[in-house]
């Protein structure tokens, strides 16, 4: 008779002791920033029942089951990471008692099977690459991919780039009211009963920082001027939705790309780090 396997460990205080090695663990996150957030408008998490039926379907020290805290993929909510036989798996959305059960039959199959299964049709649907290592489920590339990021200096502005003041200081509001007469037909801000529009909060912002820092010496406001008039011409060739601050956002990534205020890859870090839930929006 063989004897039985043993998954021997010396602990810290010297006692040795049998570890159970599991084929697989499931990750449930419970208590994370989105998920089970009722309040903020997510669904619940059905943790009893991820629980009930772990131990029903007695798969303590075959699968390991933990509910706990934040997963990672903080734009998705009610994420599930089952780890099978070194694969990684994602699941969002798992809402449901029925969503739940299939992830345990999904489990219970690939046990049968003795191998590591394709998501059955039930889940297909929640499934998503959550992992740098792996590709998409759809096959579908994967660009997201970013080596570690070094530390380097922000950008050193010429403080004599600044324009000397008027004989007469302006205001704040003339200056803005002067350089948006500026702009001319072409590139004219949208307007309700004389005053400008702003359709989302990062609208108002964009506007404030093209401002600011044209009135800061970074950039001419002309070569801004123009640069939003060619945004403008393009969207209206490519047809569709037209949306002015997207163009004015364009304008404004190009002219602090020109003046090398921005430095490469510098825009795609940030504009990924608020995509993928390491920045958090400010309103």
């Amino acid at each position: 008779m063989a004897a039985p396997r043993r998954n021997l460990v010396v602990r810290a205080d010297g006692h040795l002791v049998n570890v159970a090695r599991p084929r697989g663990q499931l990750f449930v996150c419970a208590t994370g920033c989105c998920c089970g957030r009722t309040d903020d408008g997510f669904a619940a998490v059905p943790t009893e029942l991820y629980h009930d039926e772990w131990e029903r379907r007695r798969l303590r020290n075959v699968v390991h089951l933990t509910i706990g805290g934040c997963l990672g993929p903080c734009a998705l909510a009610n994420v599930a990471l089952l780890l099978f036989d070194g694969q990684a798996l994602w699941f969002h959305s798992i809402n449901t008692p029925d969503l739940v059960r299939a992830l345990y039959d999904y489990t219970e199959a690939m046990l049968d099977a003795d191998a590591c299964l394709p998501a059955p049709a039930a889940l297909e649907p929640y499934q998503f690459s959550g992992s740098a290592w792996q590709p998409r489920p759809d096959g579908q590339p994967v660009d997201d991919y970013r080596p570690r990021r070094r530390a380097s200096p922000g950008p050193v502005h010429d403080a004599g780039a600044c324009p000397a003041p008027s004989a007469r200081d302006e205001s704040a509001e003339e200056r803005a009211h002067r350089l948006l007469a500026e702009l001319g037909e072409a590139a004219r801000v949208p307007r309700k009963n004389g005053e400008l529009v702003f359709e989302a909060p990062w609208e108002g912002r964009a506007f404030g920082l093209a401002v600011a820092l044209s009135e800061q010496g970074v950039f001419a406001w002309e070569d801004f001027r123009q640069l939003l008039i060619a945004e403008i011409a393009a969207a209206e060739a490519r047809g569709g939705e037209f949306r002015y601050y997207d163009a004015w956002l364009a304008a404004l990534e190009r002219v602090l790309a020109a003046r090398e205020v921005l430095r490469d890859g510098e825009l795609n870090e940030t504009t990924f780090q608020f995509e993928f839930g390491e920045r958090d929006e400010v309103f």
